[in-house]
């Protein structure tokens, strides 16, 4: 995963497309991105049903955002989000 490198525009573009909504309700540091109905419903156990993006240009955890994508929908959503950065 080291391999990757990507802005916070860049993952939030990707992270659009494939169909996941922001739902901020206040101003913060975060951004709160909820994923879509086909991925919540496979959501089971302890697992937060959605992504927190820092809004920073440079994004230091790219690792933990991949990881999370992987924990949601598997090696095909991240393989998805990586075609789409």
């Amino acid at each position: 995963m080291g391999e990757l490198n990507f802005d916070h525009r860049q993952c939030l573009c990707a992270l659009k497309y494939l169909g996941f909504s922001l739902g901020n309700k206040r101003s913060g540091q975060h951004d709160k991105f909820y994923p879509p109905s086909e991925i919540a419903e496979k959501i089971t156990g302890l697992q937060p049903r959605f992504i927190m993006i820092p809004r920073h240009k440079k994004l230091h955890c790219q690792s933990e955002i991949i990881s999370e994508i992987k924990a949601m929908g598997g090696d095909d959503l991240v393989k998805s989000f990586k075609d789409n950065l």
